[in-house]
């Protein structure tokens, strides 16, 4: 009898745990999220969940449209002022600079690829003759010639001119950055709604309990 009790109630629980387990593993992914949402109409949600599904579907209504709005007037912006960068350097040109000093030899503990700056000179594309530091590394002989970047006037740059296609990936990355950002936002925004009203049900629980509380602990079990 105990055997068979044991293989009834094994029995049991095995087909409790099948259709549990298998409810779970084949529960579509539609409703899943419905009950993420809070509109799956289980009976049981209070008026504090319905409040938290409305307050999700907001965020995330607000989050379609904050991303649908704001990533492309920041990327057309980026754009707009890459695009002026980009004429305002046209006129940049590389041109070569002769050293009037050599650079500092290499010294013992320092890569050969430590930067000096030497007093050098060149011509500037409108015709006129500048003189200056420019970057170059250790050893370099007096009389060496050195590419730089200058502007018209002959004033070195440091850099490369942008160009079109940097201003397209950098327009590309900030509307990235803006996406990303609006979704942390999202998500503090999210985690503070969740907080707000966990201590609301928190405060609900401890109310219902405190009022069919008593009704439990005071009845009076029998003694053996």
């Amino acid at each position: 009898m105990g055997e068979s009790g044991q293989d009834g109630n094994a029995g049991y629980v095995r087909r409790t745990g099948g259709r549990s387990l298998n409810a779970t593993a084949t529960r579509p992914l539609i409703r899943r999220i419905a009950g993420w949402l809070g509109a799956d109409g289980n009976p049981l949600r209070r008026r504090i969940d319905r409040v938290e599904t409305v307050l999700r579907l907001l965020l995330v209504l607000g989050f379609a449209v904050a991303v649908w709005s704001f990533a492309p007037v920041t990327g057309r912006i980026a754009a707009a002022d890459g695009i002026r960068q980009v004429r305002q350097e046209s006129s940049w040109r590389q041109v070569t600079a002769v050293l009037l000093r050599p650079s500092p030899p290499q010294y013992y503990g320092y890569g050969s690829l430590a930067t000096y700056w030497v007093p050098a000179r060149w011509q500037a594309p409108s015709g006129a003759v500048r003189k200056g530091v420019v970057p170059t590394r250790a050893g370099a002989r007096s009389g060496s010639a050195i590419s730089i970047w200058v502007s018209w006037a002959g004033r070195p740059t440091g850099h490369r001119p942008m160009t079109a296609s940097l201003v397209r990936v950098r327009a590309i990355l900030i509307e990235f950055l803006t996406v990303a950002s609006l979704a942390l936002v999202a998500a503090a925004i999210g985690g503070l709604i969740r907080w707000l009203t966990n201590r609301r049900r928190i405060r609900e629980w401890g109310l219902e309990w405190a009022c069919f509380g008593p009704r439990w602990t005071a009845r009076r079990w029998p003694r053996n």
